[in-house]
């Protein structure tokens, strides 16, 4: 319980600050999912981290929805980590595009997670935490896999692909 005087946390925050400075913290972008009696449900995220590697965990944050609404029923999630060549399927499962046909998921096991995906995981939750207006999912990781590709990155609002440095060369040696 708050009384009159005191601050909410945050309060003095700025929305569009806090909006731009963490902008500045570049991402990957993911696709998390999942399959319900209604089907499959997959949407946009970039609030997505590995948690431990012994047991493999990771964590997910999401706004309630129809996704959000699905792991919480199922308790199961996919992660598809996006290819460089995919903004196309973050746009679709962000709602920002309505492609013809949504883009293939595989069930390797249990859950679905896009066929064609730099990473994926499947994924049963073991915890869930509310925080203000979203819920994080802590899921113990129970398959997981990749393919060769480059990630599609976020970056100040805007997507970016990674670019590899060039390879380090060590100068030429002079012998004497």
């Amino acid at each position: 319980m708050t009384g009159p005087n005191d601050i909410a946390p945050g309060a003095h925050i700025v929305p569009d600050d806090f909006r731009k400075a963490v902008s500045r913290f570049a991402t990957g972008i993911t696709v998390i999912s999942c399959e319900d009696e209604t089907g499959i449900r997959g949407m946009t995220c970039n609030s997505f981290t590995s948690i431990s590697l012994d047991p493999a965990t990771v964590l997910v944050s999401l706004k309630p929805g129809k996704t959000h609404s699905a792991i919480s029923s199922t308790g199961r999630f996919g992660v598809s980590v996006l290819r460089d060549e995919h903004q196309s399927y973050s746009a679709y499962f962000s709602g920002r595009a309505k492609e013809e046909a949504p883009p293939e998921f595989e069930v390797r096991e249990t859950t679905p997670t896009l066929r064609e995906c730099l990473a994926w995981f499947e994924c049963e939750v073991v915890q869930k935490v509310e925080i203000h207006d979203h819920t994080l999912f802590v899921g113990l990781v129970k398959r997981c896999g990749t393919i060769d590709g480059a990630p599609l990155m976020f970056f100040e609002s805007r997507y970016h692909r990674y670019t590899p440095p060039p390879a380090n060369r060590l100068p030429e040696r002079k012998v004497a």
